[in-house]
């Protein structure tokens, strides 16, 4: 009997170490995958005689963030959008199934993310539409939102408390995307930046219904002061983050210069119209 009990630790503590090794092996395969993931960094170098330029933390959060390996945008429903010269590379991450994940929630997104994974918590706030600000924390303290009259008016009452978690986070933003838009971020979250000012992490905010955003997700300097960046945006319906072609040099660089407009391939900004989160 003492050998058959003997032989059964034995067999447990075989199972315990192998799992504790499939562990292992999964978490550093995994480690691995992610590594070898493409970035903005890592796909994207920048132009002869280029440096990157403006990197505090946000814009290096944006170049490291994983692009997917194929470059295929799909829509929300599965559908692939025709690349007819217009993206270079697109952002990996979920944009959910439902048609909300356009062009202001793709700028959201970023933003928010980086705020999220850096723990800054007390910046997660967005503004509706209807000039109502979410918050996170405040969703996190059971915040519950009842939109009223067509959605001009909302009304905010307390309810469950939420874990913080990161599913808990991408319902709040969920709901953000729903309820916000170019209309309320070109109003409420954003102030005006000078073209000569701009900095990774800017936006091209041409606010209405529908309106449009692109992001500013890179930029490179050389020795003579001259500066170029990169785009990225979603559109309608609800897409996958892409990076943006040039379309008049086939690259992914822009031209910083005194030009009164940008040219991207689906959308037409103002120089006037560069701007640049509150939070």
């Amino acid at each position: 009997m003492r050998d058959i009990k003997y032989s059964k630790n034995v067999l447990r503590l075989q199972l315990v170490t192998l799992a504790m090794m499939l562990f292992v092996l999964v978490a550093s395969a995994q480690s691995k995958s992610r590594e070898l993931q493409p970035t903005i960094k890592t796909a994207f170098a920048t132009p002869d005689g280029y440096e990157r330029h403006n990197q505090d933390d946000y814009s290096t959060w944006l170049i490291n963030h994983p692009l997917k390996e194929d470059i295929i945008v799909k829509y929300y429903d599965g559908r692939i959008k025709p690349n007819n010269n217009v993206y270079a590379a697109v952002f990996n991450y979920d944009i959910g199934k439902r048609d909300l994940h356009q062009c202001a929630d793709a700028a959201i997104y970023l933003r928010a993310s980086y705020h999220y994974s850096t723990g800054q918590l007390a910046k997660l706030q967005y503004t509706f539409t209807n000039g109502k600000v979410s918050s996170y924390i405040g969703y996190l303290n059971g915040d519950r939102i009842r939109i009223l009259a067509n959605g001009t008016d909302s009304k905010v009452s307390r309810g469950k408390a939420r874990r913080d978690s990161c599913t808990t986070f991408r319902k709040w933003l969920d709901q953000v995307w729903m309820y916000a838009g170019t209309y309320s971020v070109g109003k409420f979250d954003t102030k005006a930046v000078n073209i000569m000012d701009m900095k990774p992490g800017d936006l091209f905010v041409q606010g209405g219904f529908p309106g449009h955003i692109i992001s500013v997700v890179d930029m490179a300097k050389n020795k003579k002061g001259h500066t170029v960046y990169m785009l990225a945006q979603s559109y309608m319906p609800a897409q996958e983050n892409q990076i943006l072609v040039n379309q008049a040099t086939g690259g992914v660089w822009y031209s910083l210069d005194e030009m009164s407009y940008v040219d991207t391939p689906e959308f037409v900004f103002e120089n006037s119209q560069l701007r640049r989160f509150n939070n």
